[in-house]
């Protein structure tokens, strides 16, 4: 007579289903931190002023030229923009501006040479050297430049040493 043979039974140890859990725990959080880090870190030549006038042609216009007027977000010096003085009134429905000056691109603190923020309304100048890499802002408006010169110095100048607001 044959007897009903069962499938052997798999035992699935509760220990590997735990290691298991927080392996893909671990992906998921490391996806997250890496797209956190990695998104919209850098938006190199995002001028919004000349955003309108780009869309009606997509063939290349020449070379890159540096510019001496942009928005927030983050610069290449030399290269997004030229470096001088600049000058910006923050809007006065800004919550706030900030601004770094970075000696590299690679977004760590110690990269920071000098940093600073204005209120909605303030006047703000900004010495940006050749030496610099980057320049971000953020709520703070459009820059202009104002010159190589630097302005007279007071307590909304930072000079191009690095060695913080003045005044």
């Amino acid at each position: 007579m044959l007897e009903d043979s069962e499938p052997p039974k798999r035992e699935f140890s509760s220990r590997f289903a735990f290691i298991g859990v927080v392996i893909v725990g671990a992906l998921v959080v490391i996806g997250c931190v890496l797209g956190t880090t990695m998104s919209g870190l850098f938006r190199f030549g995002d001028d919004t002023a000349n955003a309108a006038a780009d869309t009606s042609s997509s063939a290349p216009s020449g070379p890159r030229v540096a510019g001496t007027s942009f928005p927030d977000g983050q610069w290449l010096v030399s290269g997004d923009i030229q470096p001088g003085t600049y000058a910006v009134t923050v809007p006065p429905d800004s919550a706030g501006c900030t601004w770094e000056r970075n000696a590299s691109t690679d977004g760590t603190p110690s990269a920071v040479l000098q940093s600073g923020a204005g209120k909605g309304g303030e006047a703000l100048v900004v010495g940006i050297k050749t030496t610099d890499k980057v320049f971000q802002s953020n709520g703070c408006g459009t820059w202009h430049r104002t010159g190589d010169a630097p302005v007279p110095q007071d307590k909304n100048y930072t000079d191009n040493e690095g060695g913080g607001t003045t005044g």
